[in-house]
């Protein structure tokens, strides 16, 4: 009866995700964001079931996601035949918008049918399954092969419905990479990291300095990549060596401290003239300057960071066959940084799984009593910065490698702050959760609140303002109702909701839900003793 519930939960979850989709895209955007939703419904509603066959994941998926597909095409026919009119788009004949429907509601159904079938294979395969049938495939690889699949073809299924989402998922990409890194410190070692920022910052000012024509050094960006990396790590051991004493929020001000002097250091160092300091003491006592001798900036002072201006252009990759990525081609920026963000999940999961993953995990439970275990809390606490500030460093070097432009302005607290929601919203510790946490967010913030307000704008042009009267009230409707105003009043309202409801986050790790729910747990326990004895 649980999983029924769960089950039935989840589809109106994801129905009304799908029916919003549509309602603010239109067109074949049910298509696409059917066989997205529409795989995930299939395996939210037979993954922790014991399907014995394939062919019975198969019924169960294509039931379920028949209905998700009902959500998909009664917002198409709602979208084409009464929204488009009332926010002045052009109208779509109605054979068209009944065949958006029943493709959308085709591609959903067999998307979940697909995946529910490889919930019904084995869940791992025994010694002798592998000797009698070579080559079968058990459900997790089933799985994976599927979303494999949906990450290879996802460039070209854009493209086929015209939906323009990846130029978003670029993006959101980028900033999974940044939430994987945060994790490090903030869900494996407990260490509130508010400056996160900082090392994004680095990572893309590194980059725009060893491949632009601004400092005349323009390498390779295969080479720089690690350069950024790199010294995105030497600053994390930069950051973390201060910070080895301090905890909880003391530990998040001088983080947030880190965080705001980078960006200010980048804006400022325009005019650079350093000169020896014995020397300079000396011309300073006898008042005499020309006693200081120059090491850099004499004849005029040097320009390292180009200021508020920014460092543009910013050298890209090269490939064979490919030659140098484009802004017009997306396709070789999402394969590339796709390899980035599974390269982070192979290497961070390797991470957590090793010796230092599990003294991570001692120091943020009680970081007194793995002290007294014998772990060195110097260099774990270290590692976990200078761990997190390398994936930033990846992040930034892409970033800046593909807008090819950096300002100081972009590396605000708000991206420190954001990413850290990424995680805290998908669930501490868990890279799955932080992956759904940074999808919700971004997809939230670059792709559906820009669409709203644009089809709001319509609806109100069109619908409501011509029809009121009181010119100071029009004006009023047509400044104020904007969402992307509102846009930080909504996203916190989103978190104080998801704080009060679900604080442990949308998939948390199973030690950060038993923390957070064990007085429920020892009071259902409590409850079935007392209904035991009587």
């Amino acid at each position: 009866m649980q999983n029924v519930l769960k089950a039935l939960r989840a589809n109106l979850i994801l129905g009304g995700v799908a029916a919003f989709t549509v309602l603010l895209f239109g067109g074949w955007s049910g298509s696409m964001i059917g066989w997205l939703l529409g795989t995930a419904v299939g395996y939210l509603d037979t993954h922790e079931q014991s399907i014995p066959h394939p062919k019975v994941g198969l019924r169960i998926g294509a039931i379920n996601g028949f209905a998700l597909g009902l959500w998909v095409a009664a917002a198409s026919l709602v979208e084409g035949l009464i929204l488009r009119p009332l926010s002045g788009q052009a109208i779509v004949p109605l054979p068209q918008d009944l065949l958006h429907a029943v493709v959308g509601l085709a591609v959903t159904t067999v998307a979940a049918a697909l995946m529910g079938a490889m919930q019904g294979l084995p869940r791992r395969r025994s010694k002798l399954a592998h000797q009698t049938t070579h080559g079968s495939l058990s459900r997790r690889q089933g799985t994976l092969l599927i979303l494999a699949a949906i990450l290879l073809f996802f460039p070209f299924a854009d493209r086929m419905a015209q939906t323009g989402w990846i130029a978003t998922v670029i993006q959101v990409l980028i900033f999974a990479m940044l939430a994987l890194g945060l994790n490090i410190p903030v869900g494996y070692a407990g260490l509130l990291d508010l400056g996160y920022a900082a090392f994004f910052a680095i990572g893309a000012y590194t980059t725009g300095m060893l491949s632009s024509p601004h400092l005349g050094i323009e390498w390779n960006f295969w080479l720089v990549i690690w350069i950024a990396a790199a010294v995105a790590a030497v600053a994390g051991l930069i950051l973390g060596s201060p910070t080895l004493p301090l905890r909880g929020d003391y530990l998040a001000i001088v983080t947030l401290g880190f965080g705001e002097i980078v960006p200010i250091v980048f804006r400022n160092l325009t005019e650079i003239r350093i000169v020896e300091p014995i020397s300079s003491l000396f011309a300073t006592l006898l008042n005499r300057p020309e006693l200081a001798i120059c090491l850099v900036g004499c004849e005029q002072p040097f320009n390292l960071t180009n200021g508020e201006t920014g460092i543009n252009p910013i050298g890209r990759p090269w490939l064979p066959f490919i030659g140098s990525f484009s802004s017009t081609n997306y396709l070789p920026w999402y394969y590339l940084v796709l390899l980035l963000v599974i390269f982070s999940m192979f290497m961070i999961n390797r991470l957590r799984n090793s010796r230092l993953g599990r003294a991570w995990t001692a120091i943020r439970e009680d970081e007194l009593a793995a002290s007294s275990m014998g772990i060195n809390r110097v260099n774990v606490k270290l590692l976990a910065f200078a761990m997190g500030a390398t994936f930033s460093g990846f992040a930034g070097a892409f970033y800046a490698s593909y807008i090819t432009a950096i300002f100081p302005s972009v590396f605000d607290f708000s991206v420190s702050v954001i990413i850290l929601c990424m995680v805290i919203l998908g669930g501490l510790g868990n890279m799955i959760g932080v992956l759904l946490g940074c999808v919700i967010i971004m997809s939230a913030d670059r792709l559906y609140l820009p669409q709203f307000a644009q089809v709001l704008k319509g609806f109100l042009n069109t619908t409501v303002l011509p029809n009121i009267a009181n010119p100071a009230l029009r004006d009023f409707l047509a400044i104020s109702v904007d969402p992307i105003q509102m846009r930080l009043f909504l996203f916190g309202l989103v978190l104080v909701v998801m704080m009060i409801v679900r604080p442990e986050g949308l998939v948390p790790n199973s030690r950060r839900r038993a923390e957070l729910h064990s007085e429920d747990v020892v009071a259902n326990e409590s409850l079935a003793d007392v209904r035991s004895v009587g």
